[in-house]
């Protein structure tokens, strides 16, 4: 919800440029397909998410975890 929020301001927080910069083209066309499929549907942006776990796979941080053995 948050993401949808900084694309209904009417100010940019990081430019186009500034992504063109500094995010590979690979992330910068999901990036780009994301936004579509925000600005289309829920359907959309649920198809945008299975392709993209294919991808881009999740990373699940261990930092926080408890060793219960401890």
């Amino acid at each position: 919800m948050r993401f949808w929020w900084q694309l209904s301001m009417g100010y940019q927080e990081v430019s186009l440029e500034e992504l063109r910069l500094n995010v590979g083209r690979q992330k910068l066309d999901a990036l780009t397909e994301l936004i579509s499929a925000i600005r289309s549907s829920h359907d959309e942006i649920d198809a945008w998410l299975a392709t993209a776990e294919k991808s881009f796979p999740v990373i699940h941080d261990r930092g926080f975890s408890r060793d219960d053995d401890a």
